[in-house]
């Protein structure tokens, strides 16, 4: 079992994030390879159990797997995260400096947006925020393959000819976006954790995780914020 877990890890670690189906797959051909059984590893719980074994030997190196599912998508992710390292070891070495920079600006640039997303087109438009004296002047061609790379690695996802903030991005710089842009980002009022998406109050406009609020309201009816009476759909 322990070289199933070491290849689950390094597929993790190579892809950054990964649909929860694929690393099922992966799970499944990796079972009939060892001749291992996969009855133990059906259900999500199963799954969840299997992935904080691998955090026991990952987190020293602030290392972890996790399960995330998207709000906009409603698809789940097993996304790998760099934790408590300085952001530009978290944030791969072989960009260039103006790269990062470029990374950054796009964090910005969705945060202060309204759905923290902005259309495919405007990806040109954020390169040319940077200081115009940064050596190394990124390519529109470039760009492109930025934004392709950092998609395929959960950094941002796309829907709707725009791009949002995915799920690794939600994971490793959650804390980072909302220590930096703490009127646009907050925590759920329910359970302490980031929310982004999700579901608005129509009285107070405080955002709430959709399952967080369907469980609440189960027992009151009242918005947990304003203690007016929740009327928003759910």
């Amino acid at each position: 079992m322990d070289m199933i877990k070491k290849q689950l890890l390094q597929a993790c670690i190579n892809h950054g994030s990964m649909k929860l189906e694929i690393f099922q797959r992966m799970l499944r051909d990796l079972c009939k390879a060892y001749e291992i059984s996969e009855e133990s590893f059906v259900t999500v719980e199963e799954l969840t159990i299997l992935i904080n074994e691998i955090n026991e030997n990952i987190n020293q190196y602030d290392q972890m797997l996790t399960i995330v599912k998207h709000p906009l998508n409603n698809e789940e992710y097993v996304v790998f995260a760099m934790l408590k390292s300085n952001l530009a070891c978290k944030f791969q070495p072989q960009y260039t400096d103006n790269e990062r920079k470029y990374f950054y600006k796009l964090l910005e640039t969705l945060a202060n947006s309204e759905d923290f997303g902005i259309e495919w087109n405007d990806i040109y438009s954020v390169a040319n925020t940077l200081p115009t004296n940064a050596q190394h002047p990124i390519s529109k061609q470039r760009i492109q393959d930025l934004e392709d790379q950092w998609t395929s690695q959960g950094y941002f996802i796309a829907k709707d000819h725009k791009i949002f903030f995915g799920p690794r991005t939600i994971v490793e710089y959650g804390n980072y976006l909302k220590n930096h842009f703490p009127e646009f980002i907050k925590d759920c009022v329910l359970c302490s954790k980031i929310v982004f998406w999700d579901i608005k109050c129509n009285e107070c406009e405080v955002k709430l995780h959709r399952e967080c609020i369907r469980k609440y309201l189960s027992k009151k009816t009242n918005c947990p914020n304003c203690k007016k009476k929740w009327n928003t759909h759910l």
